[in-house]
């Protein structure tokens, strides 16, 4: 790739292509047929290349997976020379053009783009997509890479092309010519890359019968899709499909009910609170059940791009370089503007944000800023991050900053729905403002802060007009309101599984199996001692099965609650399959996790030196008290997600039971990175959550990666439970996104593995204090 190398030592820049070569090797991907019995690391199922676009996305060309039987492929990736590939089952999203038909194979019409989602959440590497208007170069020449089987084996390629000029500017025809290199059969699909500011400009579609070269098509060219209609309903194992799933169920999920030991489970439903920068734009109903979604898959996939390359900014336990550090050591300054760590930043705000209400208002934005000329595009401007790109373009270069500052801000005064969501990321958006005005005069500062205050002044008329009174200007203050709830559903049964680890030996346990039906009344239907905790799931499918027959109707799966020791809270019930040919418990029901053993919870009384200052709100009159005062004061008003051990990406110990009984009643703790045993109180963190009072408590369950991003949990846990309408209702929304994640929207990848602790003090389990004694 350095090529003009003269033997001497590579300055910086040259180290900076080769960082970039591996950025964009370790994204570009090799895709298969689905075809059972195909060998993956064989050329005789080789379709042709593509690259990680966004978090569980691949772009590719619609004439590698236009043939496919039900557009299921297998995607293959590495995500460093040292790794095994990895294949993991693809569906076919979406194609540009969408009904191009059988075609004689080289015929294939512009643009030749196809969207491919992952059908399960994977770790891999994201290339960097240009936001500009047009497939333009900073240079005379283009870097690709692709794979290839030309000589009997798979292997990947890469190199240079030259920028030869273009055919049928102007319209989704538009390709660019490339030549001065072989492009041997299979590259199609793969990234074409500016090497200048180290980003992907395009995809490799064709190559030249005769002679070198071949052409690519413009990444802008996406922006042509069509929003697709969903129909959620019966969604599972379909793939009707085409993203933008929202963190909450959006289908009515069957419902945790009844009462007795296992208190008063909340209905399901649709999530009202659900994310409001979700792509779905609207929803119309066909039949009570039936509810269809209209889903813009390019801000779907674009969002999470930015959002991507916004949170592997932030600190890590890798050392590797991001496209940002690399466009930096490039030279590169996008639109003379911003430096490529500013416009990460910027366009990962703005991806926290609802996208425009359509390209008109996005026009209308764009047209109003003075002295800009709006240019003719075609296609035009869909995102925030493509009006954006159309300031780097053309915007004269002393006029530049200021344009991007007065884009963001029109941004923010924009009408929406404001949730607390929306709130914080317009909150966080203005810091990026006023940071980035730093240095312009004081009186542009001026007005900047003057067009804060409207907005302020709007969120104060609003929520007053809602009958909620005038808010404090702290953030992270909760009305002293009852928070909304819609009609709960009618109580029914449920089953509990509790379990009781032997203290002489570690590795068994006692458990049992109830019901308890819907006046609160259980009956114990199956009890064993001394089960292997590894043969816990096997052992006890008959009796769960046995309890769900006796439960279950029509529509309505009753909900399990697994009482467990604390120290094996984490254990993955809901993943387990009680037959086979099964679907994971957790996707057929509602799995709520209880704590068995609260009488061994860790003592952590003594506060120590730096140990957080008790609330003032706290009644100590006894344990139990505590619990009861904290989940009455939790389900009578607005919730908030509270990260406990992760802080924009840096790992950090839970606090000890005094501090987190600190926090405040409205806080529902959150864990990020359980698993991850890095500090010494970390098995002990959860039975510490319980200790301080809390009855709820939101987990997952992840191998960690050390390049691995978190950005994504934080921002889908804040939002079901910060937007929701109070934590009764998150047993259904954790419920949906399990659903969601089985039927392979990768919208809700972020929640595989969640897990939830719904503990109601209120409720005693069955014979405590002695397992086997039935109630």
């Amino acid at each position: 790739m350095t090529q003009g190398y003269d033997g001497g030592a590579p300055d910086g820049f040259d180290a900076a292509r080769l960082a970039l070569r591996e950025l964009v090797l370790a994204a570009t991907v090799r895709i298969h047929h689905a075809g059972a019995g195909y060998a993956h690391d064989e050329p005789g199922s080789f379709l042709g290349s593509g690259f990680f676009v966004a978090p569980n996305w691949v772009l590719t060309c619609a004439h590698v997976v236009h043939a496919e039987e039900g557009g299921e492929v297998v995607v293959v990736y590495r995500t460093s020379p040292y790794d095994d590939p990895c294949a993991v089952p693809g569906q076919v999203a979406a194609t540009l053009p969408e009904h191009a038909g059988r075609l004689v194979p080289g015929s294939w019409p512009a643009p030749d783009l196809a969207l491919v989602r992952l059908r399960e959440p994977v770790g891999h590497a994201c290339v960097y997509v240009s936001e500009r208007p047009n497939p333009h170069f900073g240079g005379t020449r283009v870097y690709y890479a692709g794979w290839t089987g030309a000589r009997g084996r798979l292997e990947i390629l890469d190199g240079y092309l030259s920028v030869q000029g273009t055919i049928s500017a102007w319209s989704p025809e538009e390709q660019v010519r490339l030549g001065q290199n072989d492009l041997p059969p299979g590259v199609s699909g793969g990234p074409v890359i500016d090497p200048v500011r180290g980003e992907v400009v395009g995809v490799l579609k064709s190559r030249a019968d005769h002679g070198a070269g071949g052409t690519s098509i413009g990444v802008e060219q996406l922006r042509t899709l069509h929003r697709s209609d969903v129909r959620r309903e019966g969604a599972e194992g379909n793939g009707d499909h085409a993203g933008g799933a929202l963190p909450g169920p959006a289908d009515p999920s069957p419902a945790p009910s009844g009462r007795g030991p296992l208190g008063d489970a909340p209905p399901g439903g649709t999530h009202p609170g659900a994310d409001p920068s979700s792509p779905v734009r609207h929803k119309d109903t066909t039949g009570p059940t039936d509810p269809i979604e209209h889903i813009d898959l390019y801000q779907a996939v674009f969002h999470a791009h930015d959002r991507y390359h916004r949170d592997r900014q932030q600190p890590s336990d890798s050392a590797a370089p991001t496209w940002a550090d690399i466009q930096g050591e490039l030279g590169a300054r996008p639109g003379r503007a911003l430096s490529p760590h500013e416009r990460g930043e910027l366009l990962g705000r703005l991806a926290d944000l609802p996208p425009p209400v359509s390209t008109r208002a996005l026009l209308g934005i764009l047209g109003s800023l003075p002295g800009f000329r709006l240019p003719s595009l075609v296609p035009a401007p869909r995102g925030w991050r493509d009006g954006l790109g159309v300031l780097y373009e053309h915007a004269r270069q002393d006029e530049a900053r200021r344009l991007v500052i007065g884009y963001a801000m029109r941004i923010l005064l924009a009408d929406r729905d404001r949730t607390r969501s929306v709130l914080a990321a317009e909150r966080a958006l203005w810091e990026w403002v006023w940071h980035a005005s730093t240095g312009l005069d004081s009186g542009y500062r001026t007005e900047l802060a003057q067009q804060r205050e409207e907005l302020l002044g709007r969120e104060r008329a609003g929520r007053e007009r809602a009958g909620h009174g005038r808010p404090d200007d702290d953030p992270g203050r909760v009305p002293e309101r009852p928070a909304p709830h819609p009609p709960l559903a009618p109580a029914g049964p449920s089953v509990l599984l509790v379990v009781l680890c032997r203290g002489w030996e570690p590795d068994r346990c006692d458990w049992s199996v109830s019901v308890a039906d819907a006046d609160g009344a259980t009956t114990l239907l199956h009890e064993t001692q001394r089960t292997a905790l590894a043969d816990l799931d096997g052992r006890a499918a008959a009796a769960l099965t046995e309890a769900f027959r006796q439960c279950d109707e029509p529509g309505r799966p009753a909900p399990l609650y697994v009482a467990l020791p604390h120290r094996l809270l984490d254990t993955p019930v809901d993943d387990w399959r009680l037959r086979p040919d099964g679907v994971p418990v957790g996707v057929e029901r509602p799995v709520l996790i209880r704590c068995s053993d609260r009488d061994q919870l860790p003592d952590e009384e003594s506060r120590g030196p730096g140990a957080w200052p008790a609330a003032a709100w706290e009644p100590y009159d006894d344990g139990d008290g505590e619990r009861r005062d904290r989940w009455r004061r939790l389900h009578t008003r607005q919730a908030r997600a509270e990260v406990l051990d992760c802080d924009d990406g840096v790992r950090r110990p839970v606090p000890d039971t005094p501090a987190l009984r600190g926090l405040a009643p409205h806080d529902v703790p959150v864990l990020c990175r359980l698993g991850d045993q890095r500090y010494a109180s970390d098995p002990a963190s959860l039975g510490r959550i319980l200790n301080a009072g809390f009855g709820v408590a939101v987990w997952r369950r992840r191998r960690w990666r050390p390049e691995s991003v978190c950005g994504e949990f934080h921002r889908g846990a804040k939002t079901v439970v910060d937007d929701g309408v109070g934590v009764a209702l998150l047993p259904g929304v954790v419920h949906g996104l399990r659903r969601q994640v089985h039927a392979g929207l990768t919208e809700a990848y972020w929640a595989h593995g969640i897990a939830l602790l719904y503990d109601d003090p209120h409720s005693p389990l069955p014979g405590t204090g002695d397992l086997l004694e039935a109630p």
